[in-house]
């Protein structure tokens, strides 16, 4: 069984994964009106990360389609933040960074920058004032999996990306 997300599956492989094509474009269109008082949108997409390239490719069509100005940062040490800009991140080591240059640059998260997350943890909605993400339900796909186990059932299912909102955006 594959879990999490879609490496060389095979059409007779059990599965659980994520979407990050299809379902990260549909949760940045729920997240326009948050994303319209910024100027510019920056993906921060480090060259080190696992994530899964084609979240690139989806925001770019997004950015595009919706008429945002938008950059992609692959080197963490360009990271530097500027009033009215919002930023996504697939790792959290940029959350640190950016929090960071929040407190020395006096700016305020979700009024002067912006900040959207990868993957939900139990601390980011305690975070500041609660950082915004996209995330699967990581409860679900484990249940899935424990199913799939327990039952040997065959299963090939995406589960959901979802967007939840808070003050960071």
């Amino acid at each position: 069984m594959l879990i999490d997300w879609n490496v060389h599956a095979k059409k007779n492989n059990n599965f659980v994964f994520q979407d990050f094509g299809k379902s990260f474009y549909t949760t940045l269109k729920e997240a326009t009106p948050a994303f319209q008082k910024y100027k510019k949108i920056i993906l921060v997409y480090p060259a080190f990360t696992h994530h899964p390239i084609e979240t690139v490719k989806y925001f770019k069509s997004y950015c595009k389609e919706a008429g945002f100005n938008f950059d992609i940062i692959t080197n963490p040490k360009e990271f530097i933040i500027k009033k009215n800009e919002a930023y996504i991140s697939v790792s959290d080591r940029v959350l640190g960074f950016f929090l960071e240059q929040c407190r020395s640059n006096n700016y305020e998260p979700g009024t002067d920058v912006g900040f959207l997350s990868y993957n939900e943890t139990p601390m980011k909605q305690f975070i500041y004032k609660g950082i915004s993400v996209i995330s699967t339900d990581f409860k679900v796909l484990g249940a899935k999996a424990a199913s799939f186990v327990s039952e040997e059932a065959r299963i090939q299912e995406y589960i959901p990306t979802k967007l939840i909102l808070r003050d960071s955006l």
